[in-house]
């Protein structure tokens, strides 16, 4: 899982999101749990967001929220070819938390694989 957090954390750096943000950690520990355990994300509330929120001893809406914040910073301001080809097409709006971490996901599963 370690490789997974660091390869999270320079993938989110590279689309333009900075550690100085909470949602970066929530995020980070997002996609690795993610990678572990692809059922988490189909219940995101009651399984990604609810095990982050206990880690780091917060509410699950606030996970969410600043989830939000890291996914609109990368939308606003980030890489758009990286985040398009993270995604797998051409994005028209931001991808909801879920779908983001998902592609971010399967991205860095990718590239294990290769």
């Amino acid at each position: 899982m370690e490789n997974y957090i660091k390869t999270a954390k320079k993938l989110l750096r590279q689309l333009g999101a900075d550690g100085s943000y909470a949602g970066f950690k929530y995020t980070v520990l997002g996609v690795a749990k993610t990678i572990n355990n692809p059922d988490l994300i189909t219940y995101i509330c009651k399984g990604l967001y609810a095990e982050i929120a206990i880690q780091y001893h917060v509410n699950i809406g606030n996970v969410e929220r600043n989830i939000r914040t890291i996914v609109d910073i990368i939308w606003k301001s980030g890489d758009r070819d990286l985040l398009n080809e993270i995604c797998g097409r051409e994005l028209t709006e931001k991808p909801k938390n879920a779908s983001f971490i998902d592609a971010v996901s399967q991205y860095i599963v990718d590239s294990f694989d290769e």
